[in-house]
């Protein structure tokens, strides 16, 4: 049996994609970026993922404001770096608004599809050129100070004059009523908003809003009156159910995977366990009716499929790993249904295909060795899905009590090794797919709830199974009906699972992936020790402790999304060697990346590497950028 395995790995090897992405795989840049403005004509656009991507001919189209495209020739992934797609543009493009329509797709078959525009200005515009060269030159109070009274109004300075909306909000992310800003008449660029009362102690945050022409950006500025607060608020991004993210393709997935389950593992059964004894003819017209039915799931995947990506050609499309592995499926469950000798083998590779089309294919949830793991989990699934099924339909109709002892005892020993097989391969996997998350991420995300409902069933299951075990130490002849029923009830669960297991296959583990990683960083002689709380998109405290500050004018931290953006501001002290901002600082559910700056008191500036902070959420596959404002 080993060697058959290892046959088999060496077989499927070639089809484990070398290049792949998972469909949530965030685009960490771009060039130009989102709503960037140029002043020069760029020869290309370069997008950079955290992992490798499969690509097609319409996998980047650029298009002028006129929708004409002028892209030229076809996207193309670096040789020498896999992350990195691009493609070239037409030469001597004129001024004007242009977007960039991007739909890569996963090794297992999902997309992500993003659109964003960037601007090309070649010939200086007075809004625009003021507006790239905006800055908010200082504020009181100041960003990251804590003033021990509540101050008579909110001051901004900017180096020149802007239309202005100031937002004042308090530790409960609830707005502060205040008097309407005005534009100080002797000093451009100076505003101030007036308080109608005194504010209470705890952090408050100010929103500004400068506008020239049509462009507006927002700065976010944090004090505090006599003592840090935290800023408590929940975002997400995604309001959807786990209800409604189940369509079609999920149900789809659900009847490929009871299908050739239930094929492979009955015929097991009925080999290894029943010895060729039993009904036969129940079990023959069954078995058609699931190669119908799993043959007919096949297809309607690949039909499914296509519709989603009608716009990339035939030949491009046949080329995607998933649909490869979808044909090559096929293929095994005709061989198997057509050359009798070898139906045990065609459905076991039919089945192990399922493997390389999942999340394990990935090489960041694992590659080979979680593909490997995610076949031994299959097929302790089959054990158990066939043996249910054989006990149910192929006990016959003289002497069942003697084939039932048999047979059934035979296969408890073998239901106890395939429990422990699912166990530890669904452990292991959990633990490579999300390497660090608690109960809460695992709520937040699609892909978490699922796995908690396939858990609770599982387990559900595991004290059924142990009931029928006691069950069959006893008299059979007074509870084989008893038995049966319990048996239907075990395949019902069975199939349930199934499909969660088919739901599981289109979510995205990294969704309930939480943490920071490095939590320490040094620099220059400088230890930084970073601290989040609570990881959630919404309101936060980042901690920074820095082990010598004796020299430390002040810290500023700086978050990065892949979007691009950044926002810097100054943390609050708290004590020696402890500082801490807060506030709604990570605004939706992703990867963020925070640059943490100590200014020393010469003068000097000591830039940490960043840190990464997963925070665990809900994310689209398909993203839209407006342009701001």
């Amino acid at each position: 049996m080993l060697k058959r395995i290892l046959l088999l790995i060496i077989i499927l090897m070639p089809i484990i994609p070398i290049l792949s992405v998972n469909a949530h795989s965030p685009i960490e840049s771009r060039s130009p970026n989102v709503n960037e403005i140029m002043e020069f004509v760029p020869n290309k656009i370069d997008l950079y993922f955290k992992d490798p991507v499969q690509i097609h001919r319409s996998s980047v189209i650029v298009r002028n404001e006129k929708q004409d495209e002028v892209q030229y020739g076809k996207p193309q992934i670096d040789p020498n770096d896999n992350r990195h797609l691009f493609i070239a543009l037409q030469e001597n493009l004129p001024s004007g608004k242009y977007s960039v329509d991007i739909d890569v797709v996963s090794l297992d078959g999902h997309a992500l599809r993003e659109k964003y525009q960037f601007e090309i200005k070649l010939a200086l515009t007075t809004p625009e050129e003021r507006f790239k060269g905006l800055l908010l030159e200082r504020t009181y109070p100041e960003d990251g100070s804590i003033v021990m009274k509540s101050p008579d109004s909110i001051e901004l300075w900017y180096n020149e004059t802007v239309e202005l909306d100031l937002a004042l909000l308090n530790d409960n992310d609830r707005m502060v009523e205040t008097a309407l800003p005005t534009l100080d008449q002797t000093t451009p660029g100076h505003y101030v908003l007036e308080l109608n009362d005194e504010l209470p102690p705890g952090t408050y945050t100010i929103l500004a809003y400068p506008r020239i022409g049509n462009n507006v950006k927002v700065d976010t500025i944090y004090f505090a009156v006599e003592k840090m607060t935290e800023v408590t608020s929940k975002n997400t991004y995604s309001r959807d159910t786990l209800w409604n993210q189940i369509g079609n393709l999920q149900f789809t997935h659900w009847i490929v995977y009871a299908g050739l389950l239930s094929l492979l593992g009955g015929n097991w059964f009925f080999r290894v366990i029943a010895k060729n004894r039993g009904d036969h003819k129940r079990w023959s017209l069954v078995s058609g009716i699931l190669y119908v039915i799993s043959i007919i799931g096949i297809i309607l995947e690949l039909l499914l499929a296509r519709l989603e990506y009608a716009d990339v050609v035939l030949r491009d499309f046949l080329r995607f790993n998933f649909v490869e592995v979808t044909l090559l499926q096929v293929g095994f469950v005709i061989l198997s249904l057509i050359v009798r000798p070898l139906r045990l083998y065609g459905l076991l590779f039919a089945v192990l295909c399922l493997a390389f089309n999942g999340h394990s294919v990935d090489p960041s949830y694992g590659g080979v060795w979680s593909t490997v793991l995610d076949s031994i989990h299959l097929l302790g699934a089959t054990i158990w899905i066939g043996g249910l099924i054989g006990l149910i339909l192929m006990m016959p109709k003289e002497e069942p009590i003697s084939w039932l002892e048999k047979a059934g005892k035979s296969f408890s020993k073998w239901a106890l090794i395939s429990f422990f097989i699912l166990a530890l391969s669904g452990v292991v996997m959990t633990l490579i797919y999300v390497p660090s998350f608690n109960l809460s991420s695992l709520i937040t995300s699609f892909w978490g709830q699922m796995l908690l409902v396939k858990i609770i069933l599982s387990i559900f299951i595991l004290f059924l199974a142990s009931w029928q075990r006691a069950i069959l130490k006893r008299r059979l002849e007074k509870v084989v009906l008893f038995f049966q029923r319990n048996l239907r009830i075990e395949l019902l669960i069975g199939m349930i699972i199934l499909l969660a297991a088919g739901i599981l296959v289109d979510f995205a583990p990294r969704e309930a992936v939480r943490g920071i990683s490095p939590k320490t960083q040094t620099s220059s002689g400088l230890t930084a020790n970073l601290e989040v709380k609570p990881i959630i998109a919404g309101g936060n405290v980042i901690t920074i402790r820095i082990n010598e500050d004796s020299q430390i004018q002040k810290v500023r931290a700086r978050i990065v999304t892949s979007l691009g953006g950044a926002e810097a501001n100054t943390a609050f002290k708290i004590e020696k060697g402890v500082y801490k901002l807060t506030g709604n600082l990570f605004h939706t559910a992703g990867e963020y990346k925070i640059e943490v700056q100590a200014i020393m008191k010469n003068g000097s500036e000591i830039t940490f590497a960043p840190f990464t902070i997963k925070v665990p959420g809900i994310m689209p596959n398909e993203i839209e950028f407006e342009k701001e404002g």
